[in-house]
């Protein structure tokens, strides 16, 4: 069953890396439920409860940090709230239209757009988009340097 379990996580957190790119598919949480599915597989051998508390922590942790990110980067830079909204949408706009990469520059356009659309003058406007992006930027390092600590702690445990 050890095969079958390290199977089961190489595909989950293979999925999880894709998910980065697209944010429609959940990535992270993905990687632990890749993680909890290996270790009942195992039956919490080789991924024990602490492994797994790692793990499920540190999905926490990258879904607050990706939410966190695009505001801090976006109110960085000036952005209303119009335009975090616009940021956004934008990127959900972007990743459907222009995928995979189309989330940066819907979070960029849609930023500026909203901003333009309240009223603010184009350079503030311009303004909030690139914090919008630069924190988009900032949440996916973020959500990866996440995903190699889940693997580094769970390959070990599985090979």
């Amino acid at each position: 069953m050890e095969i079958v379990a390290a199977i089961v996580f190489i595909l989950f957190y293979i999925i999880g890396l894709v998910g980065l790119i697209v944010p429609v598919l959940p990535g992270v949480p993905l990687i632990a439920v890749g993680a909890v599915l290996a270790a009942w597989l195992t039956g919490f051998e080789r991924l024990t409860a602490i492994e797994l508390a790692w793990v499920i922590g540190l999905a926490v942790l990258a879904q607050v940090i990706d939410y966190v990110a695009g505001i801090v980067g976006a109110s960085r830079f000036g952005a209303s709230r119009a335009g975090l909204w616009g940021s956004v949408i934008g990127g959900l706009l972007g990743v459907v239209f222009f995928p995979p990469w189309g989330f940066l520059t819907g979070a960029l356009v849609g930023a500026v757009i909203a901003e333009i659309v309240v009223g603010r003058e184009l350079v503030a406007a311009v303004r909030s988009g690139v914090g919008a992006l630069v924190g988009t930027l900032g949440g996916l390092v973020a959500r990866l340097f996440i995903v190699i600590a889940m693997g580094l702690v769970v390959f070990p445990r599985l090979f």
